[in-house]
């Protein structure tokens, strides 16, 4: 039986999709029942050379994406919640930080926001299960 009491640092992966949103709330339930320190990430996929207005636009967007996701979880009841903002492939991304930031479990949706639904699993979620030295909890 896994015991919630053993979890240190808990990160969620946003791209503000319907499976990602279901991610969103199983970590604030954890990180308040366990009443351990969330992060939330949140990766703009770099694709290219999109210019450099439509990379600013990325930006902006996914840092509005962070703040409703951080008001949300404060509004959960999170007392100690973060923040991170990182441009590059999602699940190389999200693997850094979980080296970088010491997390031992990071929770993400099957599936993102672009996602093919042919697709048993994303490849996102399906590299950081074969990668990540943490626990990772993959949310349909």
């Amino acid at each position: 039986m896994l015991k919630v009491d053993t979890f240190q640092k808990i990160l969620v992966a946003v791209d503000d999709s319907k499976i990602s949103n279901k991610a969103f709330q199983y970590a604030c339930l954890l990180a308040r029942n366990s009443r351990m320190p969330l992060q939330i990430v949140h990766v703009v996929e770099e694709f290219g050379n999109v210019g450099y207005s439509i990379s600013k636009e990325l930006e902006m967007t996914g840092k509005e994406i962070l703040q409703k996701y951080e008001a949300r979880a404060k509004s959960l009841g999170l007392t100690s919640v973060k923040t991170i903002h990182a441009r590059g492939n999602p699940s190389e991304e999200i693997l850094k930080i979980a080296d970088r930031e010491n997390v031992d479990t990071v929770i993400v949706g099957s599936r993102g926001r672009y996602s093919s639904k042919d697709i048993l699993l994303g490849s996102t979620s399906y590299k950081l299960v074969h990668y990540s030295k943490s626990t990772v909890i993959i949310v349909k």
